[in-house]
């Protein structure tokens, strides 16, 4: 691995941690973003996984600490060494495809400053930068649920997320074995270990990727619902709030239920009033996620957004039966990274 340091920082009270692989077309945004709002307290480090396109490069272009990774090894290793180079005591990790909102760098160093608090999430903002029916889906559907008003999760979000170090580095950072929900296991044995997680819905992102069809499932049943499985298996519970509240797994039983009356009616019609019937109790269930499409996309993405929006639970359940299934419950993580500050 190699470092280069483009500027110093005498003590900077927090560590933008930006992992990045094949990053080159939107780091720059990225690191703009942070670039307009950072003062003499905070320190950026961009840690290039690996990439084989010009991220590198790209990174080497602004003022601030370069990680060479060497070889991909994932998300969860290069958060890992960026904190190990890091010299704040609060860690910010930030996505390298999401651009801060103004004063985004500031409300998290406020959300710090209350008493008790270990660390804080944000969200994805309404507006996402690709304006495909997919993209929107998936960008507001995940703003819809960060903005629900219980502010304590018991999981973290590493896209953007701010944390105490010394809390980080007591459960032993990202388990690098994980890869897809590795900030949703952080969020596990920091809850595990008594630390309280707030989300701030105004503590924003702007979200640069375009989602494809294909891109979805493998994103959202290989590196999410499975994974989750395995964790539901091996910590005995999901994550409080956000997507996980009672209301959507009530959501996810009457997709199911939608699913399979409509199928029926296609042998038996009068099962369709049943499937009528679901359809209204899951569209009045979710009313305020299809106000948000109906507000952003009129009719097209009204309609597109509850027919993915039932499909997401049929795959998700899918995948999470899977990971219950299939994937073997592990040990406690080791501590995964070392806990001497970098010089």
């Amino acid at each position: 691995m190699n470092d280069h340091e483009h500027d110093t920082q005498a003590t900077p009270e927090i560590s933008v941690i930006i992992p990045a692989y094949n990053s080159a077309r939107t780091l720059g945004l990225c690191l703009e973003s942070v670039l307009r709002q950072r003062d003499s307290s905070a320190e950026i480090i961009v840690v290039d996984d690996g990439s084989t396109d010009s991220t590198l490069e790209v990174a080497s272009a602004y003022p601030v600490k370069v990680v060479e990774m060497g070889d991909n090894r994932g998300p969860a290793a290069a958060r890992n060494r960026g904190v190990e180079v890091a010299c704040g005591e609060l860690l910010l990790f930030v996505d390298s495809d999401v651009t801060l909102a103004d004063g985004a760098l500031a409300r998290a160093r406020r959300d710090m400053q209350e008493v008790g608090v270990d660390a804080v999430i944000g969200s994805y903002d309404d507006e996402p930068a690709h304006r495909s029916t997919l993209s929107l889906f998936k960008n507001l559907a995940h703003h819809h649920f960060h903005q629900r008003p219980n502010p304590e999760v018991t999981t973290f979000w590493g896209a953007c997320g701010i944390i105490r170090r010394d809390r980080f580095l007591a459960v032993g950072g990202f388990d690098e074995r994980i890869d897809g929900i590795e900030d949703v296991e952080l969020g596990y044995r920091l809850a595990a270990a008594g630390a309280k997680i707030r989300i701030d819905p105004q503590l924003q992102v702007k979200h640069h990727k375009r989602w494809t069809f294909g891109g979805l499932l493998r994103t959202e049943i290989g590196l999410r619902a499975i994974p989750w499985g395995a964790a539901l298996r091996r910590y005995g519970y999901l994550p409080r709030g956000l997507n996980f509240t009672r209301d959507q797994r009530l959501a996810a039983l009457l997709a199911i239920l939608l699913a399979l009356s409509a199928a029926v009616s296609i042998f038996y019609p009068a099962a369709g009033l049943l499937a009528l019937a679901f359809g209204a109790a899951a569209a009045w269930i979710n009313r305020g996620l299809y106000g948000l499409f109906w507000r952003k996309g009129g009719v097209r993405l009204l309609v597109s957004g509850f027919l993915l929006q039932q499909f997401y639970y049929l795959y998700a359940l899918f995948g999470l039966v899977l990971g219950l299934a299939l994937i073997p419950s592990t040990s406690r993580a080791r501590p995964l990274i070392t806990t001497d500050r970098a010089a």
